[in-house]
């Protein structure tokens, strides 16, 4: 009698519950409603932004980008940033398609691009706005604006942002090359005692490196200076 009694008691409580529910829903259908609206709608943008919009714009970026790529590769540079009329420049995608992928890339091209035509400014001012998650390429896009302040005669600046490569994306490939730019500018500046900390980084940091080879020769130059 008493299990009795404690089942008729929670189905009452579940009766309960469940009327209070269907109340609230009852005077709140219109909220409901609104906020159920509203997800859809969301949905509903998101998808065809992203499949009437975005992936149309992204295939039509990528073929322009495409096509000024062969002409960087050949160091085409003023043809890649200005396009022709059978294809839009590097500086043109990056107007045209700034929200995708390819349109960011862009600005990593011709950021290198002004840097090998002598437009230092311009190739700062790109390369610094150029973001991804491929470390190596944002190492690369932070060397080329080192250069651009050496280029400039700003070696405090062009140091940073080798500093800032190295440190991004750590690689034998690069960094030691990068190192030695800096040692190049401290002894320009007359710093030895740095540029004998770049030069002794890349043998400790960097042994198996070609750059490497060379470091006992340059550390022993800066003992006589």
């Amino acid at each position: 009698m008493k299990k009795k009694n404690t089942t008729e008691k929670q189905l009452a409580n579940i009766e309960q519950g469940l009327t209070k529910t269907e109340q609230f829903i009852e005077d709140n259908s219109r909220t409901l409603l609104s906020i159920i609206g509203l997800i859809v709608f969301v949905f509903i943008a998101s998808f065809g932004y992203k499949n009437l919009y975005q992936k149309p714009l992204n295939n039509k970026a990528q073929k322009q980008l495409f096509i000024a790529e062969q002409y960087f590769e050949k160091d085409s540079f003023e043809i890649a940033l200005n396009g022709t009329n059978e294809f839009e420049g590097l500086i043109d995608i990056i107007d045209n398609y700034s929200n995708t992928l390819s349109g960011s890339l862009a600005k990593y091209y011709a950021g290198i691009s002004y840097l090998n035509i002598g437009k230092y400014k311009e190739a700062i001012e790109i390369l610094d706005e150029y973001k991804s998650n491929d470390q190596l390429l944002v190492s690369i896009a932070q060397i080329g604006i080192g250069d651009a302040f050496s280029e400039l005669n700003q070696p405090t600046e062009a140091i940073e942002y080798y500093k800032q490569a190295i440190k991004t994306y750590p690689n034998s490939l690069t960094s030691p090359i990068t190192l030695l730019k800096c040692a190049n500018l401290y002894e320009l500046e007359g710093d030895y005692e740095n540029a004998i900390k770049c030069y002794e980084s890349i043998k400790k940091d960097y042994p198996e490196s070609e750059t490497a080879k060379a470091m006992d020769k340059y550390i022993n130059s800066m003992l006589y200076k």
